[in-house]
């Protein structure tokens, strides 16, 4: 009798009968409690993956402009206006952008048609191949994220750049700014011509530094918008 007395008794500290364990009512908080945490971080991250692609940006229109300084003193402007492409903030802070800027290099103009010539023939060649017709700006990093309620924010940026078959990291400064639910954006950097293994070019004799100064604004859209929706 005393035997199975013990052994009874026993049964009831481990639980239930046959060593089955009873979670007790604190045991079933703590994980009621961890399923809520783990819901929480769930919701958390859908909500910043939405807010990030709520924030991807098409390009609707453009210009690019190249300040080439000359040998002798003063200097001349290439200019186009063919610039396209898709940004998406691959981080919820808005700082790390996918996709990229596509710029069509047989559409710069110089403003004269022979400069244009060589230009396109003799120094970008552009008729190797459609690696040495685009310049391709992509992997945009802005050193101090876009805060989500600015209307305007300054900030400097790294990228990288593909032009004339050679990729090389780039770096300047970006002037931001929200209006009528699109975003304006004015970009300038520097960059070596001989960097990207472009010959130092000649017109007339005359010579154009290293050293070319590229001036990028665009005008973007939400590129979850359908045309003409600005919301």
């Amino acid at each position: 009798m005393k035997t199975t007395t013990r052994h009874l008794c026993h049964n009831r500290r481990a639980g239930r009968p046959g060593g089955r364990r009873i979670i007790g009512l604190s045991g079933w908080r703590a994980g009621q409690r961890r399923i809520a945490a783990a819901a929480l971080v769930v919701l958390a991250l859908a909500g910043a993956h939405a807010a990030v692609a709520a924030e991807a940006w098409r390009i609707a229109s453009g210009a690019v402009e190249v300040r080439c300084r000359l040998t002798v003193g003063g200097s001349f402007n290439i200019v186009t206006s063919a610039i396209s492409g898709t940004l998406l903030p691959s981080t919820p802070d808005g700082a790390d952008y996918t996709g990229e800027l596509r710029v069509d290099l047989i559409a710069l103009d110089s403003g004269i048609d022979l400069r244009n010539s060589h230009l396109q023939d003799t120094y970008l060649e552009v008729q190797r191949g459609p690696e040495f017709q685009s310049a391709v700006l992509s992997g945009i990093v802005l050193d101090d994220p876009l805060p989500a309620s600015a209307s305007r924010h300054e900030t400097e940026f790294s990228a990288m750049l593909a032009l004339h078959g050679v990729q090389r990291p780039v770096s300047g400064e970006a002037d931001l700014r929200r209006r009528d639910g699109r975003m304006q954006v004015e970009a300038t950097f520097s960059i070596s011509l001989d960097g990207f293994d472009i010959p130092p070019p000649r017109y007339l004799g005359v010579g154009v530094r290293d050293t070319v100064e590229i001036t990028v604004t665009f005008d973007a859209a939400r590129a979850d918008a359908p045309s003409g929706d600005t919301r």
